[in-house]
């Protein structure tokens, strides 16, 4: 219970913070716009605030593939290093929060917490692998290869790449932290309310797959537990 105070104390400043940062769109190349295995359109100036209390404003995206917060400096992009160095970053009106190598957006602060990990993964044409059978998935390690070394990287997957939605949902309540995609695992989390979360799934047509549905059944889930 003293641990989930702390984490709410700490949401709270941090939602505090989001009310004083005014967003401001960078104007990219074409070739930056709609990247699919970038979060946002465009990058866009946000703010990492570190541990120690200090800030930075820098051009920001997130990769969902690798999971790295992506950085512009001048001509060139870097992935930002030392995570475990960051309270939380603000960029496009939303929040996130690291969690081992990768960031968590903080979709829902209240008695039941909502974080959104978005990532991905990619499609690369088939290739022979054995036997017959083709191997159509690269992982975060393979695709690092087509984005060089540590230092600029070239955000451009090859044309016939294709990246694929693998955005998990974690829910923060009463000390536990789990981990759902689904209506199967979302309902285990909750048991004793299954009866009501279940009919407003059902009368609100909630799709696990856009997380602006999963946040408004995470806002009632709260209502519930007022």
């Amino acid at each position: 219970m003293a641990k989930a105070k702390q984490f709410l104390k700490h949401a709270i400043m941090v939602m505090a913070i989001m009310v004083f940062i005014i967003p401001a769109r960078a104007q990219t190349p074409d070739s930056l716009v709609n990247l699919p295995n970038l979060l946002f359109p465009k990058f866009s100036w946000g703010i990492v605030k570190l541990k120690t209390g200090e800030r930075n404003k820098a051009m920001l995206n997130y990769n969902t593939v690798t999971q790295e917060l992506v950085f512009m400096q001048k001509k060139d992009f870097l992935v930002l290093d030392n995570p475990q160095d960051i309270d939380s970053v603000f960029l496009w009106n939303k929040i996130f929060i690291p969690f081992e190598k990768a960031f968590y957006e903080l979709a829902v602060m209240a008695p039941v917490t909502l974080f959104i990990q978005h990532k991905s993964y990619v499609e690369q044409p088939g290739v022979p692998t054995g036997f017959g059978a083709k191997s159509q998935t690269a992982g975060p390690t393979s695709v690092a290869r087509y984005y060089g070394a540590r230092g600029p990287i070239d955000l451009k997957l090859p044309n016939d790449f294709k990246v694929i939605d693998d955005t998990e949902y974690w829910i923060k309540h009463e000390g536990g932290f789990d981990n759902f995609d689904n209506k199967k695992q979302f309902l285990k989390i909750f048991p004793d309310k299954e009866g009501e979360l279940s009919k407003f799934i059902k009368q609100r047509g909630i799709d696990f797959e856009k997380p602006e549905k999963v946040v408004e059944l995470v806002v009632y889930c709260n209502e519930l537990y007022k």
